[in-house]
């Protein structure tokens, strides 16, 4: 049997099947419609449920021109136009009406919010509902009719794919904050090292790539904006194979990039440009040079965090940048100094030859001592300096 690598596994643990069914809710979802205008919807969007089109109330409410209150006591919602009354109870899941009329398990909470029977509440408070298989469009209305069934789906059409659209970023947001909540579980019970290579890419850089395959592991490059610009091919492997990029800045100058807070974004900023133009993409995995401390100071923490970067340090220094000839014994034992009883490290190395001779063993170590090694996820909490302080 043919060996599994163990990422893809990790892929599949951290993106569960589910996951992968956006088009198909999209596909069979229900657009509403009240008095021919598109009722836009926040976080939670209509579902379907043993035949029944569920809206998230809250949305609905404004167009049916219905007065919607809450009552935190009895943990109730209560819906009221003109004479007629609905009293939506969470605690028993049921609808109660002031005509007598019951549903038990008529309502239930999606995200938060809490999703009601479409076409019962709409036909209460005095709508008429049909429903438009073009779209699909629920349509509810207590107006004169002045567009035709068939052609309500044309008119809105443009709304209707803006509103996919709206939802389609909602969904992939969702997906993206799960997947964040997972990596977080994952560390609290795996053992996990990332990898990170600085001031690349090199002429090392293609030799690490296939050390890393050989050991089944990817990292994270942390990359000057020249360098990106010089070893192009290079770059789009490193994203190619299934790892992390990151920024590095531009100059590596401590008297040019700490000038100012405007200076380390406006490098962060510049080496992100270089990126895109090289790869088509963006980043915001930084590490600024030299580390996080003593040269940012807080201010500066505060523009990059305001600027959307998350600023990631080390907390094992394989030390490969402190001497010139340093061995690769010297790294490896560094580094199996500092890694003991952490389960997440996150290794600072160099593209340096001595690096590069010492990465084998290192990776065979790690992998002994049963950590994981995978590239640092953009939506992950960064690790450094200033929080370990904390």
């Amino acid at each position: 049997m043919k060996k599994i690598k163990w990422y893809i596994v990790l892929i599949i643990a951290l993106f569960p099947i589910e996951c992968f069914g956006i088009d198909k809710d999209i596909d069979s979802m229900v657009y509403i419609v009240v008095n021919d205008q598109l009722v836009s919807f926040e976080e939670t969007y209509p579902v379907i449920k043993e035949g029944m089109t569920y809206v998230p109330i809250r949305f609905l409410a404004d167009h049916l021109k219905v007065k919607i209150k809450w009552d935190k006591k009895s943990n109730s919602i209560f819906l009221t136009k003109g004479s007629k009354q609905i009293i939506l109870d969470i605690t028993l899941n049921a609808l109660f009406t002031n005509q007598g009329q019951i549903i038990t398990d008529g309502i239930f909470l999606e995200d938060g919010r809490t999703m009601v029977p479409y076409k019962f509440i709409a036909k209460y408070f005095g709508y008429e509902v049909s429903y438009i298989d073009k779209g699909p469009i629920a349509r509810a209305t207590n107006q004169s009719l002045c567009v035709e069934d068939e052609d309500l789906f044309d008119i809105l059409q443009n709304k209707i794919i803006q509103e996919k659209e709206k939802i389609l970023i909602q969904i992939q947001r969702k997906k993206e904050e799960q997947i964040a909540r997972e990596r977080i579980e994952m560390r609290k019970n795996l053992k996990v090292v990332y990898i990170t290579f600085d001031d690349g890419p090199t002429p090392y850089t293609k030799e690490i790539l296939d050390i890393l395959n050989q050991y089944d592991s990817k990292a994270t490059f942390f990359m000057l904006s020249d360098r990106i610009r010089n070893y192009k091919s290079v770059v789009r492997e490193i994203i190619a194979q299934g790892n992390s990029v990151g920024l590095h800045g531009v100059s590596h100058n401590v008297n040019k990039i700490y000038k100012s807070e405007h200076t380390v974004v406006g490098e962060m900023n510049q080496c992100n440009e270089e990126l895109q133009k090289v790869v088509g993409i963006r980043t915001n995995l930084i590490r600024v040079p030299y580390g996080s401390i003593p040269h940012m100071k807080k201010n500066y923490v505060e523009a990059v965090n305001t600027a959307g970067y998350k600023m990631w340090d080390w907390n094992v220094d394989s030390e490969d940048s402190s001497q010139k000839n340093i061995s690769p014994n010297q790294i490896l034992s560094n580094v199996k100094k500092q890694v003991k009883n952490k389960n997440v490290a996150v290794i600072l190395l160099h593209e340096r030859k001595a690096t590069v001779k010492a990465l084998p063993e290192l990776l065979k170590y790690l992998k002994a001592e049963g950590y994981i090694t995978i590239p640092i996820d953009y939506r992950e909490e960064p690790i450094n300096f200033w929080n370990q302080k904390k």
